[in-house]
This record gives C-alpha cells, sequence and structure tokens, in this order.
C-alpha cells in the first residue's frame, strides 16, 4: 500500500486534488490512470466506508460484487464499464468517464447485467478452437468473427460474450484516454502510418486521429 499527496493523483481520479481533508492518500501500489481500485472507490467516492479496515470488511463477507462476482480484494481495479453492485444497498454503478474523470454512474439491475470490452488479442488453439483475449484479462472460446480492436459485449450474468461490435467505419466510439476522453463520436476513416494507423473520429466539435489504445466501440 503506497501513500500518494492528492495534488499528486492522476488527474482522471475523482476526488479534489484540494482541500481541508487528508492531504495524502492511501492507494493500492498497482493502481493507475486505466483503473482504479475498490478501496478508492468505495471510501472515497460512495463515502459507504470510512476506512480501509471498513471496506476490507465489506469484501472479505461478500457484500462486493464487480461485474456480478464477488470480490474479497479492496485492491481489486475496476475499468472503465466495469459494473459495481452492492448488493445489501441495492444499488449498481458503472465506471465511466465524465467530464474526463471517472466516475461511477448508478444504473438499474437490466443496465448491470452487461458490460463492453475491447478484444485486445486473438489466438488459435488446438483443435482450431479461437479464444478472444479481452482488455479486462477475461477469455472466451468464440465462434463468431472478430478482429483485434473489436469490442465484445459480456453477459456478466452468464458469463459469456452475447455480442461483436466491430471497428469499422460508422462505428459509435468512446474516448478512454487523452483530452478528450469520455467524448464520443463516430468513427469516419484511418490514417495509415509507418508503424499501424490512427483513426478518424468525428466528435461534436470537430474531428480528431487517434490511437487505437484510447478509443472503445461502444455501438
Amino acid at each position: 500500500m503506497a501513500h500518494i499527496k492528492k495534488t499528486q493523483m492522476p488527474k482522471t481520479w475523482p476526488v479534489p486534488r484540494k482541500g481541508k481533508r487528508k492531504r495524502f492518500i492511501a492507494i493500492p501500489s498497482h493502481s493507475t490512470g486505466k483503473g482504479i481500485s475498490l478501496l478508492f472507490l468505495l471510501r472515497d467516492v460512495l463515502n459507504v466506508a470510512a476506512t480501509r479496515k471498513e471496506v476490507r470488511h465489506m469484501t472479505l463477507n461478500g457484500m462486493v460484487q464487480v461485474n456480478n462476482k464477488i470480490r474479497n480484494d479492496e485492491n481489486f481495479p475496476l475499468q472503465v464499464f466495469d459494473v459495481l453492485n452492492l448488493k445489501l444497498a441495492k444499488k449498481n454503478y458503472r465506471l465511466q468517464i465524465v467530464n474526463k474523470k471517472f466516475s461511477l454512474v448508478e444504473i438499474s439491475d437490466k443496465e448491470a447485467e452487461t458490460k463492453i470490452v475491447k478484444i485486445i488479442g486473438k489466438k488459435v488453439l488446438s483443435g482450431g478452437a479461437v479464444q478472444m483475449n479481452l482488455d479486462d484479462g477475461q477469455n472466451f472460446l468464440s465462434k463468431d468473427k472478430f478482429s483485434v480492436g473489436d469490442s465484445a459485449v459480456v453477459d456478466n450474468k452468464k458469463d459469456v460474450v452475447s455480442k461483436i461490435l466491430p471497428l469499422k467505419k460508422g462505428a459509435k466510439i468512446e474516448v478512454i484516454s487523452g483530452k478528450h476522453a469520455g467524448e464520443k463520436g463516430e468513427l469516419v476513416g484511418f490514417e495509415e502510418l509507418v508503424r499501424g494507423r490512427n483513426y478518424e473520429i468525428k466528435l461534436e466539435n470537430g474531428t480528431v486521429r487517434l490511437p487505437y489504445k484510447t478509443i472503445l466501440v461502444i455501438a
């Protein structure tokens, strides 16, 4: 467990960097700008616990689920579009980006049944089966056609991929990092580079060219 100054926190974290509250925040050593821990969300964002000890009590007693799975580690990191389930409170939250910061948005039980994840790998196994590797660490065998960069809609209750969202022209995109984080738009073209390509996204205030790692297909 590390302690950092509030002024040194990633700008994506939804806690005021200045104020009268404690100057240092205790965080898991592996927390990054890509995700945020249960400890931080439950204690410093939702304020359902005052201390790390209280958060640990909640997780060890099965009171906290992420994507419909009980998580016993208070340091477990949530990524964008993960679902936080608080069963005793009968509340569900989705981690989203609002105004360039992580935000827990309350959602319905129906909405909590699914999440969108980027496909980051594809592997052909012995026997010809195709494995889909997702950005959140999950792997699925799939008979559906897909490519790296597409998004998978995961059914959190059945633990299966219910739909593939292709990364192609006309796809609806959300920017998940960088100065346009949280903005939504449409994929309108590609910019070929010596290595790889950039993706031309038409946002509300104009068209931008962004690398693959900063975008996610959402429809």
